[in-house]
């Protein structure tokens, strides 16, 4: 009878490690990255509906990490209830993640941006959060048919307040970015600013008549960061992306919310933008999120 019992018992534990293995091995194939910008803590729909409004949007969206702006007291109450590790770098900026933070990295101010590593089974990831001010409200002036000079315009968003602390950003990050073959690095945030890819040509009809080379967005790419959600959706006029503002219908339409990434580890295969919850969406900005296949060698 035993010898009967031993090879069944052998054969379950092997099916069993056979399963965990495989689940561990798919964990790690691919990362859902957000970023969201929850308005004043997520408290604008109200001081306990909000901000369970946004742990409901980050659950239901399958999100493994957030990177979050305009935290404000309720970073540990939304991590919480995820059960998810939480990085705040500051009232502003706070990182969440469904995997471990294993270090952490003081990126520029931290009003504008803070970074982690993530150890996602085994692979390490960096990913920051980001906000930039900015300079004059275009959006407005756009709304309301005034013009703009397009050379003060870009010198402008050129300056301190926007890509200015991007520069800073990406300076104090420039030894994780020059190793990110190795470790790849995720970049995040509400850049208050268009994108170079959206205000072109075949869009000028939707943007005011404007085409603007935004110099945040071109001083990603020339770090060698991708959009991802232009890598997914290449055409500006298809899928605009818009961010801002889902609760604003009639106010100027732009995307301003952006994930970008660096390094051959990772390939994003999905991305999109979520602005809806069953009751009311609790947020000015729409959330982006990227799905990230793991390519490791």
């Amino acid at each position: 009878m035993i010898q009967m019992i031993l090879p069944m018992i052998t054969k379950c534990l092997l099916a069993v490690l056979f399963i965990s293995a495989f689940h561990s091995e798919s964990v790690a194939q691919q990362i859902n990255v957000m970023t969201f910008n929850i308005w004043h803590g997520g408290k604008e729909t109200g001081e306990e509906e909000g901000p369970q409004r946004v742990v409901d949007i980050i659950r239901d969206s399958g999100a493994d990490i957030v990177a979050m702006q305009e935290t404000y007291g309720s970073g540990s109450r939304i991590a919480e209830a995820l059960g998810f590790h939480l990085y705040l770098r500051s009232t502003n900026l706070s990182i969440m993640s469904r995997y471990p933070i294993i270090d952490t990295l003081d990126a520029y101010e931290p009003f504008n941006s803070g970074a982690v590593t993530i150890d996602v089974a085994g692979q390490p990831i960096v990913v920051a959060s980001n906000w930039l001010n900015y300079p004059f409200d275009y959006w407005a002036m756009l709304e309301k048919g005034q013009p703009i000079d397009s050379a003060e315009w870009r010198k402008q968003f050129q300056g301190e307040k926007n890509a200015g602390i991007l520069c800073g950003v990406l300076d104090v990050l420039r030894p994780a970015i020059e190793n990110s073959e190795n470790v790849p690095v995720i970049i995040c945030g509400d850049f208050n600013t268009g994108s170079h890819l959206d205000w072109v040509p075949e869009t000028r009809h939707l943007n005011g008549g404007y085409v603007m080379p935004f110099p945040a967005t071109l001083l990603m790419e020339r770090w060698g960061f991708i959009d991802s959600f232009r890598k997914i959706h290449p055409d500006p006029l298809v899928t605009r992306g818009i961010t801002w503002s889902p609760i604003l219908p009639t106010a100027f339409q732009d995307r301003i919310d952006y994930i970008f990434y660096q390094g051959s580890i990772l390939k994003a295969i999905d991305s999109k933008t979520i602005d809806t919850h069953p009751v009311k969406y609790p947020s000015d900005h729409a959330a982006v999120m990227t799905t990230f296949k793991i390519q490791t060698p």
